[in-house]
């Protein structure tokens, strides 16, 4: 997979794309969607709110960390590339994959582990991009299938499947309300947090990236969504932590989705 910061390819300086930890990529956070900003609910005290409108909904900036690898002929000459790669990635402005190209900052520490003896180090760079746009949507939904969210199949839309679910046949906590007297009514319910884990198979990463970043801008799309899980009651639902997503391997994604239950 290519990688160039400003445009110019990691081989001009002496870099080479190292893996992230647990992925089969070298930059961590490229098909994850940041979580929601700003106040996401209201509590009435008799029920909760969600803000779904299109005005409400505004995306925090999220992280991408590229990892390389440099060699150096000699530990000088190491020392030599390092010194202009880490130059080159605090000015830099653009990350470019074969994928897409982000507009970002250097942000945070740029943490380098050297290896002397063979003239080689390692470098994780994280980069800031302030501004993610989701997608516009593309496909249509097939209308079927036992695991849903709104018209579109889980699994013959996206490649979804989902492997196991936590706090789906909880009750939610009561809203409490600040009275002179005990409170007594427990018929007025909070919003429950349901976290699924999924799996998500493809032809290719390019093919996973388009399909996640479809997936990703209907979670964020304005209103409410539903979504119906086998053997359980369909769920109203609305999404405001974001999805931080793995590239397991080169045709499978691994990710939490962590929606919020209203009904």
């Amino acid at each position: 997979m290519t990688y160039k910061i400003d445009g110019v390819d990691l081989s001009t300086f002496g870099a080479i794309p190292s893996k992230v930890s647990g992925e089969v990529i070298s930059l961590s956070g490229l098909f994850s969607l940041p979580k929601r900003t700003d106040t996401t609910e209201y509590d009435w005290g008799t029920s909760i709110e969600p803000f779904v409108d299109a005005d409400d909904i505004e995306l925090d900036g999220r992280t991408l960390t590229l990892n390389v690898a440099i060699k150096g002929a000699s530990l000088s000459d190491l020392h030599t590339k390092l010194a202009t790669f880490k130059a080159a990635c605090i000015a830099c402005t653009k990350l470019y994959t074969e994928f897409d190209e982000f507009d970002v900052i250097q942000k945070g520490a740029i943490s380098v582990d050297e290896y002397f003896y063979v003239n080689m180090a390692t470098v994780e760079v994280p980069f800031w991009q302030q501004d993610y746009t989701p997608v516009a949507m593309s496909i249509e939904g097939s209308g079927s299938g036992s695991y849903r969210l709104d018209t579109y199949d889980l699994i013959k839309d996206f490649g979804i499947y989902l492997s196991s679910w936590r706090d789906i046949n909880n009750t939610a906590a009561r809203i409490d309300i600040s009275t002179t007297l005990p409170y007594t009514n427990t018929s007025y319910r909070s919003a429950l947090d349901l976290s699924i884990s999924c799996k998500m198979k493809g032809f290719s990463l390019s093919d996973l990236y388009i399909k996640m970043s479809q997936f990703n801008a209907l979670c964020v799309s304005p209103g409410t969504h539903t979504l119906k899980i086998a053997g359980n009651a369909d769920k109203t639902v609305y999404f405001k932590d974001g999805i931080t997503t793995k590239a397991v391997a080169e045709k499978v994604l691994s990710f939490d989705l962590k929606c919020r239950v209203i009904s």
